[in-house]
């Protein structure tokens, strides 16, 4: 991890990526039933398929046949633009029916933007994904892969080739090259997936051994066996212990296989949002693993691929299963559901609330629901208005409809009639008033302002909300600051730090009584001069312990760090503490310039006051801009520094330009825009990478309590560059 590597909560929080369904909001001109366009407004643009009861695509659609419902109730639709095959929209203006019962008749221009019609123009763009497969699964797909490439001349679409596995693999760049895609196809085909380390057989032997020796150890119990009972008994404790080894490992394995494949859709669908238009991703799987620690995560794909107008189209690559593979996936559940409601049953408090035998019949049903490929790969295609191709050793055959529903869609644009950023999840329902069609599209969206293209989670929502709330909300502390460390690699790299005291937050008593738990989130967005976001970060903390344990918790700190890098320009930091018990918020503001970086010149990094440092492990990662040696330091953001300490330390990392001479250095304090001292620094020597990674120390037994500035200045040759800082000195 670069930076601070450790978020400072004293019982180590459960951070947890959590997104739910469904897209997104977008900023574009709604064009009014009368014409005329309303800028600045949040219009929602959906893209529509629409299919008869043969599969074909439904290309005569009327305005007034179609129904937008938002939340329960109907929308008036502002654009209405039928993108078909090749054709070009329509640039006249058909006659808008009553959309509702209490609707006029009105009219409505189909081509409502420029971003439609282009839309209509693109080349359509697809990305062929391969999921961690088995030989025979890779086979299959590549097959079916390789005879739509090869049938088709020329190709209808732009196409990429993907591996995702414990790393993502770009095989081909997005082209229309027939032998570029072969050749990426070939190489996948080939290719073994990576595996973890269980042995699916020995796993079975494991629990079925635990299951055995534990009916004899209840057989001898109840048989007043003696001895006999005691060594059944151990034996029967140390078959469960192997077995809930083997348990825990493969929960591990689930995980990690779910991080992967989650992880390198995010990576592709991310490139696809930057093109305009509606694209396809077909994923290639025997089935996503989803266990719940990954499926927040997971939801989080399907919001970002409605973001980005990308329909997923899943194709199950193990081919026609067989009846006694649902078997197995159908005995799973029930088994799971009779081991939790066995103990459910005999449990003394089942009639008592959050009862934990209960809540693990339930986890356990829908964690083995989550094994069987249609649970993940359905909800993918559902969700984001595409289609699961399943139950077939033909997938060649699922190209056709992807490529169909590329070429034939409706754009459909409306402005909702709740206008406030609520942060809630607004449902989308899309009717259409002739019988016998089926309509496949997004979901729905949240009520916040722009993301810059970034999915929304669900703990980030509020959050977002809270920005639009006036006046701001200031509900308790924290201090929050932006560094600039311009190495050469990485020229707009910003740190963000925010140091959070726990204190103030909620921590709400678990329904037991028996401890407590806490959910707060931290969100920070960067908004250039046109009042776009750029950037999003954030974290969401989760934890829960023992009461005994909630002095400790309140008394801890928190520590949000990341490192964005912004182009060259002048933005609004905007960041958000959001406590969700309470729906208590506090906001901050602040700006940031990122200069234009010339290697070739003098830099110089932001002035750290530095609050404390800590040594870090030989075998702990040591990358970032505040390390230095096997040193970490944490900044101080403004608080008040006592005179008791005797000294402060500072910190600041030189970059050299292309001069030769050798720099030089200065460190000054001010007061009031009067110096007071100035000394020469002897800077030290530079790293490998030619950085100068200075600290210093200013001795305070001499300076009265006030505030100061801090400032250093370095010179190279004819160059001169200061930074500086302030200090809050208090006796």
């Amino acid at each position: 991890m670069n930076g601070l590597p450790r978020s400072i909560l004293v019982l180590g929080p459960l951070a947890v990526l959590t997104t739910v369904l469904h897209g997104g909001a977008q900023q574009l001109p709604a064009q009014r039933a009368d014409g005329t366009v309303k800028t600045g407004v949040n219009a929602v643009l959906v893209d529509v398929v629409v299919r008869n009861k043969h599969g074909m695509p439904v290309r005569d659609l009327h305005p007034s046949e179609v129904e937008i419902v938002e939340d329960g109730v109907t929308q008036t639709i502002d654009s209405f633009t039928p993108i078909f095959e090749a054709e070009v929209p329509p640039t006249t203006t058909p006659a808008l029916g009553p959309v509702g019962a209490s609707a006029s008749t009105s009219a409505i221009a189909a081509d409502a933007n420029a971003a439609t019609l282009s839309a209509a123009k693109l080349t359509p763009i697809t990305a062929l994904v391969f999921d961690r497969l088995s030989p025979e699964g890779r086979q299959l797909a590549v097959k079916g892969a390789r005879a739509y490439v090869s049938e088709r001349d020329p190709l209808p679409s732009m196409m990429g080739v993907f591996g995702v596995d414990l790393a993502f693999t770009p095989y081909a760049p997005f082209t229309k090259d027939r032998e570029t895609l072969e050749k990426a196809l070939d190489r996948i085909e080939t290719r073994a997936s990576a595996t973890f380390g269980i042995d699916r057989e020995q796993k079975a032997r494991i629990e079925s051994n635990a299951a055995t020796t534990q009916q004899q150890a209840d057989a001898a119990g109840a048989g007043g066996g003696g001895a006999n009972q005691g060594s059944s008994g151990a034996a029967a404790q140390l078959a469960q212990m192997e077995a809930n080894m083997m348990a825990g490992f493969e929960a591990l394995e689930r995980d990690e296989q779910g991080y992967a494949s989650v992880n390198g859709l995010f990576a592709i669908i991310g490139a696809m949002r930057q093109l305009p238009g509606r694209k396809s991703l077909v994923l290639f799987s025997e089935g996503v693993a989803i266990p719940p620690a990954v499926h927040r995560l997971f939801l989080g794909v399907i919001d970002a691929a409605n973001r980005a107008n990308v329909s997923i189209y899943t194709m199950d690559a193990a081919g026609l299963r067989t009846e006694s593979e649902q078997a197995k996936i159908r005995d799973q559940v029930n088994q799971a559901g009779k081991r939790g409601l066995t103990s459910y049953a005999s449990s003394p408090r089942r009639d008592t609330p959050g009862n934990e035998p209960l809540t693990k019949a339930l986890e356990l049903n829908e964690d083995v629901l989550r094994h069987d490929p249609h649970t993940g790969l359905g909800e993918l295609a559902q969700g984001t208005g595409g289609l699961i191709f399943e139950s077939t050793n033909n997938l060649r055959s699922g190209f056709d409809r992807v490529e169909s529903d590329l070429r034939n869609y409706y754009l459909i644009g409306y402005t909702p009639t709740n206008s406030t950023y609520d942060g809630t999840f607004r449902k989308i329902e899309v009717k259409v008033k002739r019988p016998g069609l089926t309509v496949a599209g997004r979901k729905g969206y949240f009520a916040v302002r722009d993301t810059g293209g970034a999915p929304v989670n669900t703990w980030e929502a509020p959050g977002l909300a809270a920005f639009d709330r006036r006046p701001v909300p200031n509900a308790f502390p924290y201090r929050v600051g932006a560094l600039q460390f311009p190495s050469s690699d990485k020229p707009g790299r910003v740190p963000v730090v925010i140091d959070l005291k726990a204190a103030p937050l909620s921590f709400p008593t678990t329904e037991d009584q028996k401890g407590f738990k806490s959910d707060f989130a931290v969100v920070v967005r960067f908004v250039d001069a046109q009042n776009k976001v750029v950037r999003k970060l954030s974290q969401h903390y989760e934890m829960s312990a023992a009461l005994d344990k909630l002095d400790v918790a309140k008394n801890s700190e928190v520590i949000f760090y990341r490192e964005p890098e912004l182009p060259p320009g002048v933005y609004t930091m905007e960041t958000i503490v959001y406590d969700a018990p309470t729906a208590k918020a506090s906001v901050r503001y602040a700006t940031v310039e990122v200069a234009k970086v010339d290697p070739a010149q003098l830099r110089v990094s932001s002035l750290v006051i530095i609050k404390r440092g800590e040594k870090v492990g030989a075998d702990e990662p040591k990358t970032g801009p505040l390390f230095v040696n096997d040193v970490l330091l944490y900044p101080n953001l403004g608080e008040d520094i006592s005179k008791a300490s005797t000294e402060v330390g500072f910190f600041f990392t030189v970059y050299s330009g292309a001069a030769q001479a050798k720099p030089e250095s200065v460190l000054e304090l001010n007061q009031n825009g009067k110096p007071l001292a100035q000394v020469p620094l002897q800077l030290g020597a530079a790293d490998a990478s030619g950085q100068i990674r200075q600290v210093g120390r200013l001795p305070l037994t001499d300076i009265p309590a006030g505030t100061y500035e801090l400032r250093v200045i370095v010179k190279q040759g004819a160059e001169q560059v200061f930074r500086s800082a302030k200090l809050h000195v208090v006796e």
